[in-house]
């Protein structure tokens, strides 16, 4: 099983704007997101697009170290913080319906 985790990123005022979860480290996380339109499949949402322009101080942070478990649990998880938090950037408030949606699992 692998391992994965919930984060969070704040803004300057130590405001949460993004809920997010992963299966990798936090450093290579960040890194994707504030590199993003180096890749050619590079997808740039509401929050890619205000971390490049404003979020040069925007810190992430692990509200969920990673632990094993399925995708299905963790987006469970992310989902009830996207609740909880009503992060600005978040489009998707429910992470588990969109994975099954576009069929990352079932």
């Amino acid at each position: 099983m692998e391992k994965n985790g919930v984060y969070n990123c704040k803004n300057e005022n130590n405001e949460v704007v993004y809920v997010g979860s992963s299966g990798v480290t936090l450093d290579k996380l960040e890194w994707n997101h504030r590199n993003y339109y180096n890749f050619p499949d590079g997808y740039e949402s509401k929050f890619r697009k205000n971390l490049r322009e404003y979020g040069q101080d925007w810190v992430f942070e692990w509200l969920v170290e990673p632990i094993e478990c399925s995708k299905k649990i963790i987006e469970t998880i992310e989902r009830s913080f996207i609740k909880i938090l009503d992060p600005l950037y978040n489009i998707d408030k429910d992470p588990v319906k969109s994975s099954i949606k576009y069929g990352r699992y079932q």
